[in-house]
């Protein structure tokens, strides 16, 4: 399993770089690559503060790329890291999701037993991760429409998450509520290359 761990935007909404917030004595990034479980690979593609963001996962056991036209939008950078996908299946996974937790994303990835998509929903929302079958690799890059309108071509296994799975932060007003609510993962290892940190 490949896990594309989306760190491109430019966080118009927030007003600064909603990844490199604090929460829970990391970063908001970092609480998300904390769900991550560290077998699979993690691509994390960035944009918008690139080296800002390398350097803050410096220490994480990820890869990186680079998405050119992020300014176009997310679905521009998640076909970027899609590119990067061998012979995988491969998750799709906002990095603002602080409150994810390492269950609902391998619920998630189990439901690629019986569909060849499936996405994590709470009550009825629908939220992330979004999982693939690997055979959808070539048909995403070459499809000219959104991701949703791609997702509601095909039958899809729907997982019933925490609200970690809806959970993000894009706007001051749900940054303050996740910092209100004083939530957190512990005994969650994070993607950290240096073995004695785990």
């Amino acid at each position: 399993m490949t896990v594309i761990l989306l760190a491109a935007g430019l966080s118009e909404r927030m007003g600064c770089n909603k990844l490199l917030l604090p929460f829970s004595g990391r970063t908001i990034i970092e609480s998300t690559i904390s769900a991550i479980d560290r077998a699979f690979r993690t691509i994390v593609v960035t944009g918008h503060d690139d080296e800002r963001i390398r350097e803050t996962l410096s220490g994480y056991d990820v890869e990186f790329v680079h998405a050119d036209d992020y300014q176009k939008g997310q679905r521009w950078s998640t076909l970027r890291g899609i590119r990067e996908v061998e012979d995988d299946d491969f998750a799709i996974l906002p990095g603002d999701l602080p409150l994810i937790e390492s269950k609902d994303i391998a619920g998630t990835i189990r439901l690629l037993e019986k569909y060849t998509i499936a996405r994590a929903y709470h009550n009825g929302t629908p939220g992330h991760p979004v999982v693939y079958r690997k055979i959808h690799k070539e048909a995403l890059l070459a499809y000219s429409g959104t991701m949703k309108e791609y997702l509601s071509l095909h039958d899809t296994g729907i997982y019933e998450g925490g609200i970690g799975c809806i959970l993000d932060t894009d706007t001051p007003e749900s940054y303050e509520a996740l910092q209100k609510a004083g939530l957190s993962r512990p005994g969650e290892k994070a993607k950290r290359k240096d073995s004695a940190l785990y």
